[in-house]
């Protein structure tokens, strides 16, 4: 899962500028309107999607990934979409169109607009402390949501346990609320800095802000999904996942050997309480389409709600947010600021903006 690799110990990884040239061939093969250039005829879009297939074929035959699925749609119809590479290396079965995957922090996103929905419900502020829902947790009422959607809330990350195995430990438990609760206040550092003067990823802050969604709704988080964005975008292969749920088509997971570049291994389990509402849902490239088809077509949230979804957010003194030293950033990409919405990246990648 994406919330737990750290790009700087693995040998070989799709990296974020990786995904992004896959992500703007399949953008030039549909012809995204504001993006790039449509393609002129048929002929030229299929001239595209032989391009993307051939990357993502690459990716698969250099082994910096087992294999992958990906679908592009433009005005709601899905143009294009396949599979490559293993789903499962020890059976032998290939990815499909319709391989379920484990989506990792993709889930970020929807738990930030479950908020955003109810924000419009007149049950919460974005601009609430923490303390209105989570009295018991420490220095809640020093955080707001938004703070927290935002990655600004100086909230530590839970995910970032060493070693490892200590991590593992923890992970591999089935918590309840109450467990996932006193999980979190043990995060270690429990703040990063001060709330609002920095940005920090931290899966400990979405992890809590499903707890509010269920706090609110009076239902688990992934009830409220189903009803209110996944069956309203049609989606029918996405849900919160669980280990004991048989899903057919399910992809299995794998992680690179840190010391022998080229191999992987299974990866290891963990119970998908524990990542929570920062990473635990499963989804199909074709259903996540119909979600941001869903969501940037206007159809989940109200237009004024979606534009500060898209908005990146700004420290308390008005600036974007620097963006932390990371070893697998350039200088180049060390000078731009951060550029975060509601569980979803900003920016610009040779000079087309996207939403990532």
């Amino acid at each position: 899962m994406t919330a737990y690799d750290d790009p700087a110990t693995q040998p070989a990884v799709l990296t974020r500028r990786t995904a992004l040239q896959l992500a703007m061939a399949l953008a030039a093969g549909s012809a995204v309107p504001g993006v790039v250039a449509a393609s002129a005829s048929s002929a030229s879009v299929a001239l595209d999607f032989a391009a993307t297939d051939a990357l993502a074929m690459a990716l698969v035959a250099e082994k910096v990934i087992p294999g992958l699925s990906l679908a592009v749609m433009r005005g709601g119809e899905i143009l294009h979409a396949r599979g490559f590479g293993s789903a499962n290396l020890e059976t032998g079965t290939p990815v499909t169109a319709e391989t379920v995957f484990r989506v990792g922090s993709v889930s970020k996103q929807f738990i930030a607009v479950s908020l955003a929905l109810l924000a419009e419900d007149g049950s919460l502020s974005l601009d609430d402390p923490l303390s209105r829902f989570l009295p018991l947790f420490p220095r809640a009422k020093d955080v707001t949501l938004r703070q927290m959607i935002h990655h600004t809330s100086g909230l530590g990350n839970y995910t970032e346990t060493q070693p490892r195995e200590e991590f593992f430990k923890h992970a591999r438990l089935d918590y309840g609320d109450a467990e996932l609760l006193a999980a979190m206040a043990n995060t270690s550092p429990l703040f990063k800095f001060e709330p609002g003067t920095g940005w920090a990823y931290s899966n400990t802050a979405y992890l809590l802000l499903g707890l509010v969604v269920q706090v609110v709704t009076g239902e688990p988080y992934g009830v409220f999904m189903q009803k209110r964005l996944f069956t309203p975008a049609g989606l029918v292969r996405t849900a919160v996942d669980d280990a004991g749920d048989v899903v057919t088509d399910r992809a299995s997971g794998y992680t690179a050997k840190p010391d022998r570049p080229g191999e992987i291994r299974n990866a290891d389990f963990i119970s998908m309480t524990f990542p929570g509402a920062a990473g635990a849902m499963r989804s199909t490239a074709s259903d996540l389409c119909r979600w941001h088809a869903a969501l940037l077509g206007g159809r989940i949230l109200q237009p004024s709600t979606l534009r500060d979804m898209l908005t990146p957010a700004r420290l308390a003194n008005g600036d974007l947010p620097p963006t932390p030293p990371r070893p697998d950033l350039s200088a180049e990409e060390l000078k731009k600021p951060i550029r975060y919405g509601y569980g979803v990246f900003l920016g610009d990648f040779e000079g087309h903006e996207y939403v990532e």
